[in-house]
């Protein structure tokens, strides 16, 4: 009994443990002819990851170059911030804020 509820209590550490570093901020520079953003994807317990939101940002932002954050010279910029599923829903080109705008994306 004594060993159950100590492997009890460290499987709960390591899940709390897991949930916590699962969260990734991705940053991605876009420069386009119109604007210069910094786009930020707060991924939580989703995380496609960084190519694949590249990917997106990309696709979101057509004829604009993505290229990775540079703290130094993107720090001052506007950011446009998209998190956790509902983010990576709304990220999605053409279909997205459709899905969106039928279920809601808060």
């Amino acid at each position: 009994m004594r060993h159950f509820s100590l492997m009890a209590a460290m499987s709960g550490f390591l899940l709390t443990a897991a949930a916590e570093a699962s969260a990734t901020d991705y940053l991605f520079h876009v420069s386009c002819a119109d604007k210069n953003v910094v786009v930020q994807w707060k991924t939580g317990d989703v995380d496609p990851g960084r190519e694949y939101l590249r990917v997106v940002t990309g696709t979101h932002n057509p004829d604009c170059s993505i290229t990775d954050y540079n703290e130094a010279t993107d720090a001052g910029l506007e950011r446009e911030v998209y998190s956790h599923e509902a983010g990576i829903v709304r990220g999605i080109p053409f279909i997205g804020g459709i899905i969106c705008w039928v279920f809601g994306c808060n």
